[in-house]
């Protein structure tokens, strides 16, 4: 198959920075986020909220899960054209991407909790979303608060250590053609796109298998359980649409469902290359699919053919009586010019009809609470959990003190009680069951939320 270099470059190439042409103005507001890292350092980065000032008080909230969205950005133009505020991660680094799993996760938790506490932003509507590593940061958000509206993951990951494996073995056919180029040749892009086996792989690879390794060397042999969101499915506790590409050649689309088929390699890729999860030694848990951990009485599926045309925006169907939407473009197999998708040069997806439907309901309506999703907060509030958990000796303006991750996990659960306090209370009576060990961390809870809505 012949390479279209074209498309590759449009793939890799930044979008222009240009003004935000729209008839209003728009205020950006930056705002500062001081966090705690793995290695205990403070660490700052800044998030900017988009203010469209024709919208009615308080707004919607778009919150673009770790990439930063460019002033260029089709989408952004189009939330603020709905009155919606928009927060993204701003002064966007690579090395942003080698902390995907923990310093990343944690500057994306903490900014989320600062814009959603703005007084000019409406707590119970807001939508987390994000694209390929931004899709697996909206999920991980998904898991860990209470109160989002609803998610939108494109082609987002789901398995890390599967795609973490995967990335690291695409990229061992990349390895030999770079072995023997001098650092200047490796810098030209134009030529790697042309000569690297799998020239998208080639050129992001080595930013996230660091995260595997780390995952790796962990003491905990869970951490990496914890980290997919496909084993995490019970802490799901807003309304999640998932997209993807039959192609996909970053992210395979296994990892998210098999209903449609297993990911098929292509005629371009060589004969010994592995995509399927089958394929790779993963651990049991990490074996299945996202979709075969969700219940099916709560699952759409939708398999439908791929958008043609260049620029054409891809439409996203939905079923809104379902609490979770898949929704694959069929494109053919896996290539080796492939990124997420064959045809590089489509428009965005447009979620905008699921969003709005969605932020209609405000998270009164959307959101429930599962065992799970208590656990894992009581197992923060204890300063014990595998994700994002307090430290001790952090001062209690940063986040990741202890302070701070009880103060967010007692707000977001006290709407939840002053909505369904006897749903609350029957499931912390079986949640403390099950789990003796949280037992008195679940009674400081239910306590101290109780009287947060009294």
């Amino acid at each position: 198959m012949k390479r279209d270099i074209r498309m590759i470059m449009a793939a890799l190439s930044k979008p222009r920075t240009k003004k935000l042409e729209l008839p209003f103005n728009v205020e950006k507001r930056d705002i500062e986020i001081p966090f705690v890292t793995k290695d205990g350092s403070i660490c700052r980065r800044s998030v900017r909220l988009y203010l469209p000032d024709n919208a009615p008080m308080p707004m919607p909230l778009v919150f673009i899960a770790h990439y930063e969205v460019t002033e260029s950005d089709a989408m952004l133009k189009m939330y603020l054209m709905k009155g919606w505020a928009v927060a993204s991660p701003i002064n966007f680094l690579p090395e942003y991407n080698v902390n995907l799993i923990d310093d990343d996760l944690v500057f994306n938790s903490a900014a989320l909790t600062a814009v959603r506490k703005q007084p000019d932003i409406d707590p119970s509507r807001i939508v987390v979303t994000g694209g390929s590593a931004g899709g697996y940061m909206a999920l991980m958000l998904s898991i860990l608060h209470l109160g989002i509206c609803c998610t939108v993951s494109i082609v987002g990951i789901t398995n890390v250590v599967y795609n973490m494996k995967y990335l690291d073995h695409a990229h061992s056919y990349n390895q030999e053609v770079l072995s023997k180029l001098s650092p200047e040749e490796r810098k030209d892009t134009t030529r790697l796109a042309e000569i690297l086996p799998i020239p998208i792989v080639g050129f992001i690879a080595d930013m996230f298998t660091p995260n595997y390794y780390r995952i790796e060397q962990h003491p905990d042999p869970k951490i990496g359980m914890v980290l997919s969101p496909s084993c995490m499915t019970g802490c799901f506790t807003n309304p999640v649409l998932f997209t993807h590409f039959t192609s996909d050649a970053l992210v395979p689309v296994e990892q998210l469902t098999r209903r449609f088929g297993p990911a098929v390699r292509g005629e371009s890729l060589p004969k010994d290359f592995r995509i399927s999860l089958s394929e790779f030694d993963l651990p049991e848990e990490l074996q299945k699919s996202l979709a075969e951990t969700l219940p099916c009485s709560e699952l759409a599926e939708y398999f439908i053919p791929a958008p043609t045309a260049e620029g054409e925006n891809i439409a996203v169907p939905f079923d809104l009586d379902k609490r979770f939407n898949i929704v694959v473009y069929d494109e053919g197999p896996v290539e080796a010019h492939a990124g997420h998708q064959k045809n590089l040069l489509l428009g965005p997806f447009d979620a905008i009809p699921y969003m709005e439907a969605q932020l209609n309901r405000t998270y009164r309506r959307t959101n429930w609470l599962t065992e799970d999703k208590l656990a894992l907060m009581a197992q923060r509030y204890q300063g014990k959990s595998l994700l994002v958990p307090w430290r001790e000796g952090v001062d209690d303006s940063v986040y990741g003190s202890m302070s701070t991750i009880r103060r967010e996990i007692l707000d977001e659960l006290s709407w939840f009680v002053k909505e369904c306090a006897e749903e609350f209370t029957g499931i912390c009576e079986r949640l403390k069951n099950r789990r003796p060990d949280l037992e008195a961390a679940l009674d400081e809870i239910a306590s101290k939320v109780i009287d947060k809505t009294e």
